[in-house]
């Protein structure tokens, strides 16, 4: 018998649910603005506060005792470089650590795998043809054929730009992800909520969702080369908040047409999140690698 507790929950999420997308996306918007503001006061703020944290130093006759703490662990912080493949190392092995979890819940059909039906049941009943028409053309954005026209599109401006090495990476990164969401999907081999459409319910398995996973990874690479190739740091930020922010909405569209439960766009994007974390760390790898080569070019 379904836990009233989760019934409850289910419905009041379903029940508020654009309303909680939309304050969803607003919450990303305004966190990197926040964000962006306080870089840019420490920024303009830096000289003023060196030159206060010197002179309270030198009062206090520490300056030298902190040289030598500085001098002493400087070998024990990592390069930018290292420093970057520690956080993506730990991301992926949390982002892992989640999905696994998530995926023991589903199978093991605890709370979370209760929780799944009774929102996708009382989502249903909240649904609109309006809403249905607008999450379905979304949907349409994240289809397999789409993202895979869009990539052909970035790897040929790649090209465009003599970054063969690069664009490579960027295709096979692409075809990467979505052979690991098939190969995630016949592992688990979890049906599609009753109320998808039987042929896509025949046609492909519901765990992780592959329009969640897929927009994921083509949004979370092509910030990485809008951060590489940037020109100021708004860009990026303008660009990071577009891409979490459409991928929420993507999530949320197979979630409103019912073809898939949370915990299917939740692994979907913990899974990208995983895939985008090796992929980066691989294509700083090529960085570094090439970057060693025309320094022993120039040297010869």
């Amino acid at each position: 018998m379904p836990d009233p507790e989760v019934e409850r929950a289910a419905e009041f999420l379903a029940t508020h649910a654009l309303l909680l997308l939309g304050l969803g996306i607003a919450s990303v918007a305004v966190s990197f603005v926040a964000i962006g503001i306080a870089v840019r006061v420490v920024g303009r703020l830096r000289p003023s506060l060196l030159h206060g944290f010197t002179w309270l130093l030198q009062r206090a006759g520490a300056t030298h005792l902190l040289s030598r703490f500085v001098t002493r662990t400087s070998l024990l912080v990592p390069s930018a470089y290292l420093g970057l493949h520690l956080v993506l190392g730990l991301v992926l092995v949390v982002a892992v650590t989640v999905f696994v979890a998530l995926s023991e819940q589903v199978i093991a059909g605890g709370e979370m795998a209760a929780f799944d039906a009774a929102f996708a049941r009382a989502l249903h009943n909240e649904t609109s043809p309006e809403w249905e028409r607008l999450f379905d053309a979304v949907s349409w954005l994240g289809s397999r054929h789409v993202l895979a026209f869009a990539t052909l599109v970035v790897a040929a401006a790649l090209i465009l730009r003599r970054r063969m090495i690069i664009a490579i990476a960027w295709l096979a990164a692409q075809a990467g992800g979505g052979l690991l969401n098939l190969a995630l999907k016949e592992t688990f081999e979890r049906t599609r909520p009753e109320f998808a459409d039987p042929l896509l319910a025949s046609s492909s398995w519901s765990f992780p969702s592959g329009h969640a996973m897929g927009t994921f990874i083509f949004c979370g690479l092509a910030c990485y080369l809008v951060f590489r190739a940037r020109r100021s740091w708004i860009a990026v930020a303008i660009a990071l908040i577009l891409a979490l922010s459409w991928c929420v909405v993507m999530a949320f569209s197979r979630l409103y047409l019912g073809v898939h439960f949370v915990s299917d766009v939740l692994a979907g994007l913990i899974a990208g999140t995983a895939w985008v974390s090796v992929c980066v760390s691989s294509l700083e790898v090529i960085r570094q690698s090439r970057s060693h080569v025309r320094q022993f070019d120039v040297r010869d």
